[in-house]
């Protein structure tokens, strides 16, 4: 007789207990039993049957649905390989090395080489302002405090001069000229006597470069050599104005 009571009344207080420990932590809705009206179920008794054999160890086959069925595993996934950053867009420039130049230097100027006056002028030009950077660069190291200091300005006068002159040659010529390379430590015997040495070497380069203007028509370099030969004035000035400190 008792066998005839339908599984899902007869088993309701077992199954209860069973079926929470079986839905813990998983939502309602996930539940493959329907209850009715009469607080009976819609799940077979081999279902009922199953649960209660396991105790609550997951959800036995005969309770899922056909919803309900666990998909099939899945193949694991290869892992992909990380992207490789970006490369530079087709026709970009390589960057630039050096001083910014991009080894795009114009040739050097050697010996032999013809040409006019002017451009043998040019390179005697550069190489006397070089040669007085130079001079002036050691000479400061023999003076301290206001001397030093003013013997290292004209000094980087003399260096910017140098650079000017050198940017009209290669406009001239096409070809660069920037000797530092043949530049040796000057001689100084003394202080006082490398003022005096190096005023009288401003006022011979004043006169050249007033001499030097007289050939050209161009009024870049008309205007460039009057610059520089004021240049020589004023450092003449300087050089008189340290000897008078000294005496």
């Amino acid at each position: 007789m008792e066998d005839m009571i339908p599984c899902a009344l007869k088993d309701q207080e077992v199954f209860q207990r069973v079926w929470q420990r079986v839905m813990a932590g998983r939502p309602e809705d996930s539940s493959p039993i329907r209850p009715g009206p009469s607080g009976g179920g819609d799940v077979s008794c081999q279902c009922l049957k199953d649960l209660m054999r396991q105790d609550g160890e997951g959800l036995p086959q005969s309770c899922r649905s056909d919803g309900d069925a666990a998909p099939p595993e899945a193949p694991p996934m290869e892992e992909a390989p990380a992207p490789q950053p970006p490369g530079p867009p087709a026709g970009d420039l390589p960057p630039q090395e050096g001083n910014g130049w991009g080894g795009d230097l114009p040739a050097l100027w050697e010996e032999p080489q013809g040409g006019d006056d002017r451009a043998a002028r040019l390179r005697r030009h550069v190489m006397d302002a070089l040669e007085g950077w130079q001079f002036y660069r050691h000479l400061a190291r023999r003076a301290r405090g206001t001397d030093a200091r003013a013997l290292n300005s004209l000094a980087g006068e003399l260096h910017k001069h140098a650079r000017k002159l050198s940017a009209a040659y290669f406009l001239l010529t096409g070809l660069r000229y920037w000797p530092t390379e043949l530049l040796g430590a000057p001689a100084i015997p003394s202080y006082w006597g490398a003022l005096r040495s190096r005023h009288q070497a401003e006022q011979r380069q004043e006169t050249a470069f007033r001499l030097a203007a007289d050939d050209w028509e161009d009024p870049d370099m008309l205007e460039l050599y009057g610059e520089l030969a004021d240049a020589c004035q004023q450092r003449c000035r300087r050089l008189r104005g340290l000897l008078e400190q000294g005496v």
